[in-house]
């Protein structure tokens, strides 16, 4: 029995020698037993490393083990029949159950069992009072030794649920830590320890436990040999203080070298190593030079001109790794160095791990990483939690496609897009109206098919349905609602699809998903079976439930599997070993990653440590011991390569914020003053694989003026085109890179296959046209639409507004009011009334499924108040009177501005509505007065009438005074003018002094129309007989009885009869591009505004103002007066073109 210590530096081949030395004995002593044991995660490795060291190529009597594989061979050796072992995850559940029954025993966490994440914490504080032996005593003596309040009471805490939480699991399990006090317990007994030499390789630290095990060891075993990474030139036996960097490692000699002394142990001599120099860094000086001062403090400066370590900044994350990879090319396709012979290291796996996988796939960078995968994202895990939401959120959107989308339900990925889009259009929420038969339609459901979608609607209802009647109840058993999982699971067939998927991802190698999903269903199963073994009768809410069950999900990992032996490897500081390594890039060297900060958020702060370690009672490190370890782990990482150390950082996260670097990169700088940091924004660009060329090449591609005399584009160019496997992506590229727009139209013939003949639609439909003809195809033609979503969009609440003011005028003229009779208060009920009626037929349940919905109705109500009140007013001030709401118009109506010929076989079919149309009456004349209610802002544009953009207003008056005519042949119909009403709740500045009426002056001033007005002065009269200087009814203003031109918006009547002319023009010119298939991606522009502001089809037409051929059609802002001269002009060459063929016709017939 004896103890040996093998010494030396990180680099000095204490593993080698030890494996070494360990085949030499195991050879010798074929019938001796050799174990040798090494952290968990390094197990595999170092089976192949003793294996490709044996002459034999074979462990023979050479057992790999870790402390609990080792455990569990004592165990089989013994037949020792030990308790389940209890995981994270069950410790979470019995926790769970503990603290609810010791809640009332409890002070400072009583308020705190609830707190999302306060279980996790508590389960590792268990862990760790586990892991380092402390017993229930020790905690209730430090109650009575503390001087602290606030730790008095949660050390009070922690013992009552320490002790419910034992004798929860007495009898019945034990912990992983536990275990090895087991093996404690029965080594003695084993005649396999007896008889074997054991080796410790790969520690930098034993728990309280591992020593009482090591102890033992050294009295049972025929020999202990460890290995001990520390400086060969200080002395191990002598404890330092805790920032010297091999603080770790003299306390591990130190404390070993006592239990055997204790024991009466003979100590070997050690065997030291490098003392005279390192293997490893003798053709890299400058690492071997690092090895010897880093951390050291000792002010040496290496001097000489060095390539073995250098340092690089990125911009960001992502350029970072960008650049790691193309380095790694570099190495590789230089025939430096195998794929297997780097290493990627970073202090932030998770962060960091995501973006190198993403590049390392996309350049096809062979990799494995070195980390277990969660099975969190899974799709049997995603089916699970959605199912168990869909129950507590009763069928809501979120979670019924969440569950539908697993892959899992049903592969009909149509029909769950068809469903998806009529639950959005209809609002459909909720079990009941999932469990309807469903008949309605929305805006965009002509070519649905409600029967099959009912059929599709029942079959993936059915596992939910029977799983929501399991988990009616409010609380149920852990037993009911496990079985209910399992039920649904079976139904699902998730267990064969699986297997599918399984089968799937062998086909194409992709060997870890394949590994994950064929164990996911049995590992799932088992996490359910010991829900129900430990919670079992346990009473709970699904809430409480799902969180337990999402807890255990998020504890379940599988290894991965490397896809093949020549690869990069991918890890952390701590867990990743790295064996024959040549180049190491370290990436993510910045402050907060390395040193990685402890997270402090814990049960017991870092005070709340020192004050129990003072009290001898051993724990976890503090932050700050913390700190000096990950020193030590630092240093043990940045010696492993053999050739190349490439440390690189960032200077700003991937959301733009700045970055330091760690202060690693500093202490490097300061042993190395000659080292400078590469910065990647000064770097000339290089290509160093083909991802990186392939960049290259389109960057050139896209700046081509800029990249046309460069070297390496042009051959970059010349290689890829040549290439068989890229020539036809590049030939894409170009053509892409060079696009340019050319207008083309659809053709005559296939427009008529779209629309007709006859083409139909409203006035709006035509200025569409003028705004974009391709937008206009998009939407008329291939009748493209966005996706309905159940919620009140800006055209609802116009819809509101607009049918609310209608019911009010058509119910005013039912109950015989007229605007002269309407008080406040029958107008306030009035409007009341009718916005209640417009939104139950409009769909109360819209209305109220929100409360911003809610809000909004209310909205609706006021405004529609302020609005007929204005209204009234207005009708009051003239001798108007309305005639008709909401009055349509159609080719049917046989009316000439409804139904324009545009030739011998086509013709232009329109429709439209208007709001309002009042009428004044004379013995002599019928005068016409068109009203539209806007919701929004839009303003009366004469220019925008001329460009198309603002027909309908002239359109609705021609056609009214076409019908008026019709009825008074009489009389003389004259229009008085067309408006816009813009539908608002304006405010107004409350100054001392001012009366009621006159802020509702001001406040009718605001919400007067805006339109224009025939200039006739008995006409705004009939409008206004009040109007003296300013109306604030109509945009008219009067001085000494005559109009202001440069305050009103006037026109006469012959000028109202050059827009009817100018506008039916226009309509049947659009009306004849539209049949001739003009389809041009010309988005008008006019000041800042543009077609494609809120076009919802910008994805699709792909304009870019950069791209050769794409442009706006420049409408340039134009004055009233020089409007009026474009109409005139146009309207005579029109009137002589006419007369010149009416001539010519009767020309020819005179021939």
């Amino acid at each position: 029995m004896s103890l040996q210590f093998i010494l030396g530096s990180s680099g000095a081949g204490k593993t080698r020698l030890l494996y070494e030395n360990l085949i030499e004995m195991s050879m010798e002593q074929p019938e001796g037993q050799f174990i040798a044991i090494v952290p968990e995660q390094f197990t595999m490795q170092t089976q192949k490393e003793i294996v490709t060291l044996h002459p034999n190529h074979g462990t023979m009597n050479i057992d790999i083990v870790s402390f609990k594989r080792l455990a569990y061979r004592v165990f089989e050796e013994l037949a020792v029949t030990t308790l389940d072992i209890l995981d994270d995850t069950g410790k979470s559940m019995v926790l769970r159950k503990v603290t609810a029954e010791q809640k009332r025993n409890l002070s400072l966490f009583r308020g705190h069992l609830n707190q999302n994440g306060f279980i996790n914490q508590l389960k590792s504080m268990m862990s760790e009072l586990y892991q380092y032996g402390i017993r229930t005593e020790e905690l209730d003596a430090a109650v009575e030794e503390s001087e602290s309040a606030l730790l008095r009471e949660k050390l009070k805490d922690l013992s009552v649920i320490y002790k419910g939480f034992q004798k929860e699991i007495e009898e019945r399990y034990i912990t992983a830590e536990e275990i090895l006090d087991v093996l404690c317990r029965v080594l003695p007994q084993s005649e396999m320890i007896k008889n074997s030499v054991v080796t410790l390789d790969g520690y930098t630290g034993f728990t309280p436990v591992q020593y009482r095990l090591l102890e033992l060891l050294f009295t049972y075993a025929k020999k202990v040999i460890v290995t001990v990474t520390i400086d060969p030139a200080s002395n191990p036996y002598k404890e330092s203080r805790m920032q010297n960097l091999f603080y770790m490692s003299k306390q591990i000699v130190c404390r070993l070298t006592d239990l055997a002394s204790r024991n009466g142990i003979t100590k070997e001599d050690d065997i030291v190593l490098g003392a005279d120099g390192l293997k490893r860094f003798a053709d890299s000086p400058a690492i071997g030079f690092l090895e010897q001062h880093l951390y050291r403090y000792d002010n040496a400066c290496y001097e000489k001109e060095q390539k073995e370590i250098s340092v690089y900044q990125a911009g960001k994350p992502g350029q970072e790794v960008a650049w790691v990879a193309g380095q790694i090319h570099r190495l590789v396709q230089g025939k430096q160095v195998r794929y297997r012979e780097i290493a990627v290291i970073t202090g932030d796996l998770p962060s960091y791990g995501h973006e190198l996988v993403n590049q390392f796939e996309a350049e096809g960078i062979p990799y494995f990483m070195d980390d277990k995968k969660s099975i969190l994202e899974n799709a049997m895990v995603e089916l699970i939690r959605a199912a168990l939401e869909v129950v507590q959120k009763d069928f809501s959107y979120e979670s019924v496609f969440r569950y539908l989308k697993t892959g899992l339900v049903t592969d009909r990925r149509e029909m769950i897009d068809r469903l998806d889009n009529y639950v959005m259009a209809l609002g459909i929420r909720g079990y009941k109206k999932w469990n309807q038969t469903w008949e309605w339609e929305y805006r965009g459901s002509r070519h649905l098919n409600l029967t099959e979608l009912n059929e599709f609607r029942e079959e993936v209802l059915g596992p939910l349905s029977r799983l929501r009647e399991s988990l009616r109840e409010e609380e149920a058993t852990v037993n009911t609602m496990a079985k209910a999982v399992v039920d649904c699971l079976v139904e699902c067939q998730v267990e064969q699809k699986l297997e599918d998927y399984r089968k799937h991802f062998e086909e194409v190698g992709e060997y870890s998903l394949a590994k994950e999903y064929g164990q996911v269903y049995g590992l799932v199963m088992e996490l359910l079976e010991r829900m129900v073994h430990l919670l079992g009768d346990e009473k709970m809410s699904r809430k409480e439930f799902a969180e337990i069950l999402d807890a255990g999900f998020g504890e379940i990992t599988v290894g991965v599997i490397p896809a093949t032996v020549d690869r990069v490897v991918v890890g952390d500081l701590t867990r990743t070993r790295l064996d024959e390594i040549q180049v190491l890039f370290f990436v993510g060297v910045n402050d907060g990653i390395v040193p990685m900060k402890k997270n402090t958020s814990g049960i017991l702060t870092d005070a709340d440590r020192s004050v129990l370690k003072r009290h001898r009672m051993e724990l976890a490190p503090t932050s700050r011991e913390d700190g000096f370890m990950q020193r030590f782990y630092l240093y043990l990482m940045m010696t492993k390569p053999k050739w190349q150390l490439i440390l690189s950082y960032s200077a700003f996260d991937s959301a733009g914020k700045s970055l330091r670097p760690s202060s690693l990169i500093g202490d490097v700088r300061r042993l190395f003053p000659g080292l400078e940091v590469q910065d990647g924004k000064k770097e000339k660009r290089s290509v160093g694989s083909l991802a990186e060329g392939r960049e290259y090449l389109i960057a050139g591609l896209r700046d081509y003026e800029n990249y046309r005399k460069d070297e390496m584009f042009l051959e970059l160019y010349r290689w890829f085109a040549g290439s068989e496997e890229y020539g036809e992506q590049v030939r894409r590229l170009v053509d892409a890179a060079f696009y340019s727009y050319e207008e083309r139209g659809i053709g005559k013939a296939a427009a008529r296959a779209l629309y007709g003949s006859i083409l139909q639609g409203s006035v709006t439909r035509l200025e569409k046209y003028a705004a974009c003809a391709y937008a206009h195809f998009l939407n008329y033609g291939l009748e493209l639409l966005e996706r309905q979503e159940y919620q009140l969009a800006t055209v609802d609440m116009g819809n509101l507004f607009h049918d609310s003011i209608d019911l009010c005028f058509k119910e005013m003229e039912e109950q015989g009011i007229t605007a002269e009779m309407m008080t406040e208060g029958t107008r306030k009920a009035l409007v009341k009334s009718c916005v209640e009626k417009v939104a139950s037929d409009y769909g109360n349940t819209i209305l109220q499924s929100s409360a911003r919905n809610q809000y909004l109705a209310r909205k609706v109500e006021r405004i529609t108040d302020r609005t007929m009140w204005a209204l009234v007013e207005q009708l009051k001030k003239g001798d108007f009177r309305p005639v008709g709401f909401e009055v349509s118009f159609s080719a049917i109506d046989n009316l000439g501005a409804m139904k324009l010929k545009l030739s011998e076989e086509e013709a232009l079919h329109l429709r439209g509505r208007i709001d309002r149309m009042d009428l004044c009456e004379d013995e002599e004349h019928i005068y016409v007065k068109i009203i539209d209610y806007k919701s929004g802002s839009t303003r009366f544009d004469l220019a925008a009438l001329y460009y198309g953009l603002q027909l309908q207003l002239v359109v609705y008056m021609d056609a009214v005074m076409e019908l008026e005519e019709r009825k008074h042949p009489d009389k003389k119909v004259v229009p008085a003018g067309i408006f816009y009403y813009n539908i608002k709740d304006p405010m107004v500045e409350k100054q001392r002094g001012i009366s009621g009426e006159e802020i509702e002056n001001q406040i009718l001033e605001q919400l007067k129309m805006n339109g224009l007005v025939n200039s006739d002065l008995e006409v705004i009269e009939h409008l206004d007989r009040e109007i003296e200087t300013k109306s604030d009814v109509i945009p008219v203003a009067m001085k000494n009885g005559l109009i202001q031109e440069n305050y009103s918006t006037v026109a006469s009547e012959k000028r109202f009869g050059l827009l009817k002319g100018f506008v039916r023009e226009q309509l049947k010119r659009s009306g004849r591009e539209i049949l001739g298939g003009d389809i041009r991606v010309k988005p008008y522009k006019q000041g800042m505004a543009t077609a494609c502001d809120y076009c919802p089809y910008h994805a699709v037409c792909g304009f870019e103002q950069k791209v050769k051929g794409f442009g706006y059609r420049r409408f340039p802002s134009m004055k009233p007066e020089e409007v009026w001269e474009q109409i005139i002009g146009e309207s005579e060459e029109a009137e002589e073109s006419h007369e010149g063929m009416l001539e010519e016709s009767k020309g020819g017939e005179a021939g």
